[in-house]
């Protein structure tokens, strides 16, 4: 039962002048999560490069776990909190291992002292925990390369906190300090990858979801909407905007070369996406492209599709392989929601063979002779907006 968590920062200590920003994002979002999740008054302060929680009723496990998905978090440390006085720190240790279920083979005790008024410098401090933890638990045997069990001492001027546990986070920068973007969600393994990457960056989203009705069921909308308040756990609060898309997409489809299919259908997402970020004052486009993985994904390909927008087009999984992408989508729990089978209108529009070398000339013809701009603008005021709390739930 902790009362204390002992938050570390992650790269906010390679910040200068600006650091306090983003401790303020950071302290921020701690604050949301803690009123979302925690019953009863708490604290939330900066203390020596860190962030630290108080509360008088202690911290459920739920309450600590959600904090692993807060980027800018490197780590949550469940702590206790004793007076500057070595006489309690063992005692406190000692109730602290009592409490374990089941207490490793080995062990290790580690002291920060950052308080350098403190009588006992930090090796002396760990020579004497780890003699009075022998002493008491013989079981126990010291390994300081690969312990089963490390004892965590740390030294400020006004507390010592003392702590068994560290749990790591997404780590990253704070989401909100590196701007906003537009980020385009689709049913697959890809984009929410690449959403959860740029999160680690600091990048808040708002995100757009293509709806091919009628030519898929709602089984791909409902796809994107849970993958989506998955996503939403990564930021305060998170924006779907799921765009009719159909007759767009039955629109090219019917005035151009089916080689092209694909490639048109990506121009105009991206199109209609910088629609969106220009109306929300937005700073870039999010995608999940992986370099050759598609055919929309050829160097000539991302060539014309960098040429559609004038924003940045930030492509996180540019060089991940396959594999690489599954299993970042298992550890961020979208893995089972995008293995889910659902109608792709872009498949069901592929051509038999696409093209991988697009002809500048062709792709100019097309736009002089099918002008977009009305329908893109028509499918993006038509959109329904879904909006998802930080706890992923649909408000």
């Amino acid at each position: 039962m902790y009362h204390t968590l002992v938050i570390n920062v992650d790269e906010l200590f390679l910040k200068g002048k600006n650091r306090p920003m983003y401790y303020r994002a950071l302290r921020g979002h701690t604050r949301e999560l803690l009123e979302a999740y925690h019953k009863g008054p708490f604290t939330c302060v900066n203390e020596e490069q860190r962030i630290v929680a108080r509360s008088e009723s202690p911290f459920s496990e739920e309450t600590i776990r959600v904090f692993l998905n807060v980027p800018g978090i490197h780590s949550i440390v469940p702590a206790r909190r004793i007076p500057v006085d070595f006489q309690q720190v063992f005692p406190t240790i000692k109730e602290e291992l009592q409490r374990l279920e089941g207490l490793p083979a080995t062990f290790k005790v580690v002291t920060r002292r950052s308080y350098k008024g403190f009588p006992m410098d930090s090796m002396e401090v760990c020579k004497e925990v780890g003699t009075l933890v022998l002493k008491e638990f013989p079981r126990l045997v010291v390994d300081v390369k690969n312990p089963g069990l490390v004892i965590e001492i740390r030294i400020l001027a006004n507390n010592i906190y003392v702590s068994t546990r560290k749990l790591l986070g997404v780590g990253g920068l704070p989401v909100g300090t590196s701007g906003h973007v537009v980020a385009l969600i689709s049913g697959g393994f890809d984009s929410p990858v690449a959403s959860f990457l740029m999160f680690k960056r600091g990048c808040r989203q708002t995100f757009i979801f293509f709806y091919a009705y009628p030519f898929v069921g709602h089984e791909v909308k409902d796809k994107a909407l849970k993958l989506v308040q998955i996503l939403g756990r990564y930021q305060l609060h998170s924006r779907l905007y799921i765009v009719p898309f159909g007759e767009v997409q039955d629109l090219i489809a019917k005035n151009c070369h089916e080689e092209y299919r694909t490639l048109l259908f990506r121009k105009a997402m991206l199109q209609c996406s910088t629609l969106l970020a220009r109306k929300l004052k937005a700073g870039a486009l999010l995608t999940g492209d992986s370099l050759g993985q598609v055919s929309s994904q050829t160097i000539g390909n991302i060539s014309v599709l960098d040429r559609v927008s004038p924003l940045p087009i930030f492509r996180p999984l540019l060089g991940y392989n396959k594999i690489e992408i599954i299993a970042l989508a298992k550890k961020i729990g979208t893995h089972d929601i995008s293995l889910i089978p659902h109608d792709d209108a872009c498949s069901l529009f592929a051509p038999k063979h696409p093209v991988i070398k697009p002809s500048s000339s062709y792709l100019e013809k097309f736009d002089n002779k099918v002008q977009l701009d009305e329908p893109l603008n028509k499918c993006l005021q038509e959109a329904e907006v879904v909006e998802i709390s930080l706890t992923g739930q649909l408000v």
